[in-house]
């Protein structure tokens, strides 16, 4: 990984999927007003599709990889974006998912849609739908291709700073207001624990990529919901220089932020969502790792 500027941070990869770095994540959004994409409107990846940047979609296991529309004007749709769109994901022009992509994102967030499914073989992977313009291309690896965890993989086991401990990383959290709660134990401690674990690598203070959204603050509304889960939150950076990475990028092989991994009492990964997250799709993923 490259040494960003301070203000770059970790944005490059989700941002270069799009084709766009936005700064901040910020604009006004009304509510959905139409089910199918406008003609005209276009896919824009906000993962790395591969092309613009080293996949990270691997095949034998559920994926997911979070779009934008992108208008005629080339930005992305933020007001009167769809609930839904239609699509269709080909490999070597064989059908291998058909359905509808519901919109997700919080206020003031871009709208996007992540497309899940399970891709059983590697290969270059096509896109489409009605009204979307050309398909869209992206890449699925050997699963042994990438360090990333997937679901079914034991979580892996971390260190991480406490409050108590905060093993030279200053802040430990860049929350905006105080420090959020759930640096009382390492991740290393949680995963000892008799219930569901999550991790949540992310740096809300230099969130910059335009779907980032506020993952931190809806992880703090649910958790405390959740029965018996241990929740941690990790900071990508050593410090505000940002240009040590901290020791849970490299055990958890993270190119990008956020990124949310999910485990049940066992330590087996249920859900991971990466580059985006709503209060929907967290809530989702944490029912998972309890169910």
């Amino acid at each position: 990984m490259q040494q960003p500027s301070r203000r770059h941070v970790l944005a490059g990869l989700a941002g270069l999927a799009g084709g766009l770095v936005l700064t901040g994540c910020g604009g006004g959004s009304k509510a959905p007003t139409t089910s199918l994409a406008p003609d005209g409107f276009t896919l824009g990846a906000r993962f790395a599709d591969g092309y613009r940047a080293p996949a990270v979609l691997a095949a034998g296991t559920r994926q997911r990889a979070p779009f934008v529309l992108i208008a005629p004007d080339g930005w992305p749709v933020v007001e009167g974006a769809p609930d839904a769109i239609d699509v269709t994901v080909t490999r070597g022009g064989v059908v291998v998912h058909e359905g509808s992509i519901g919109r997700h994102g919080e206020p003031g967030v871009t709208p996007y849609y992540p497309l899940v499914f399970t891709p059983e073989l590697p290969g270059d992977f096509e896109v489409a739908g009605p009204g979307l313009g050309d398909p869209y291309p992206f890449r699925v690896i050997r699963r042994g291709d990438t360090r990333l965890v997937q679901v079914g993989d034991p979580m892996r086991a971390v260190d991480t700073p406490t409050v108590d401990d905060p093993r030279g990383v200053d802040p430990i959290c860049t929350r905006f207001r105080e420090a959020c709660p759930f640096h009382d134990m390492t991740l290393t401690e949680a995963l000892a624990t008799d219930g569901p674990t999550a991790l949540l690598v992310s740096t809300p203070r230099y969130c910059q990529t335009d779907v980032c959204g506020p993952a931190l603050e809806v992880l703090m509304s649910l958790a405390p919901g959740t029965t018996g889960l241990t929740t941690v939150h990790a900071e990508p950076w050593m410090d505000e220089d940002l240009k040590e990475l901290t020791p849970v990028i490299g055990a958890y092989a993270l190119d990008f932020e956020p990124s949310l991994v999910v485990a049940d009492a066992d330590g087996v990964i249920r859900d991971i969502l990466h580059f985006s997250m709503d209060t929907r799709e967290v809530r989702k993923a944490l029912r998972r790792a309890t169910a």
